[in-house]
């Protein structure tokens, strides 16, 4: 999206316009798509940032990050699809 002044916003910026408009939705997906974004924009985050410091126990620990909530992001995209047990309806 552009602004006024066809300036582009920020990806925050989006995503937090998205979750306002959606907020009130009673569809898990929706929360989920919401949820998945922000995990995203985290990870990308926390990789981008590993380029900037150059302490190799803070890069081992954004790498961490990116890899942990890359697993919480999958276990959102698997209840959406229903694909573990878990989140099969019974």
């Amino acid at each position: 999206p552009t602004t006024p002044r066809n300036r582009s916003v920020p990806r925050p910026v989006q995503l937090r316009i998205m979750k306002i408009k959606n907020e009130d939705s009673a569809d898990p997906k929706v929360h989920s798509a919401n949820i998945q974004g922000q995990l995203d924009e985290l990870i990308q985050h926390a990789r981008a940032d590993i380029a900037r410091v150059s302490e190799p126990r803070f890069q081992a620990l954004l790498e961490t990050t990116a890899e942990v909530l890359t697993g919480l992001k999958t276990a959102y995209q698997h209840y959406n699809a229903g694909q573990e047990p878990a989140w099969q309806a019974n």
